[in-house]
């Protein structure tokens, strides 16, 4: 377990060698994605909880903050340099 918190649980988990690799969130999401999924599932009569830290003031009017963007491409850009072009070998058999 790389990332993880009492509130979301665990997030980025990777075997000890970095070929694999798990996300359990969605850092990809547009700025107002979890919004509308609330939304939807607020119409649906569904019982649902107000997303921790997301929107302002925790006031559902309110565009969300977007604070996670740069964080989620750094984090696939790092994966993307460290885990795969620098540690796959340019000859695939030498693949451990």
């Amino acid at each position: 377990i790389l990332s993880s918190s009492p509130v979301a649980g665990v997030y980025l988990i990777a075997t000890k060698n970095g070929r694999e690799v798990y996300i359990t969130g969605h850092s990809e999401y547009e700025g107002n994605r979890l919004k509308k999924e609330y939304e939807r599932d607020l119409a649906k009569g569904l019982d649902v909880q107000l997303p921790v830290n997301y929107f302002p003031n925790d006031d559902p009017s309110k565009m969300p903050r977007v604070s996670w963007r740069a964080h989620a491409s750094l984090l696939f850009s790092n994966w993307l340099d460290y885990c795969v072009y620098q540690e796959t070998p340019y000859d695939i058999t030498r693949l451990k």
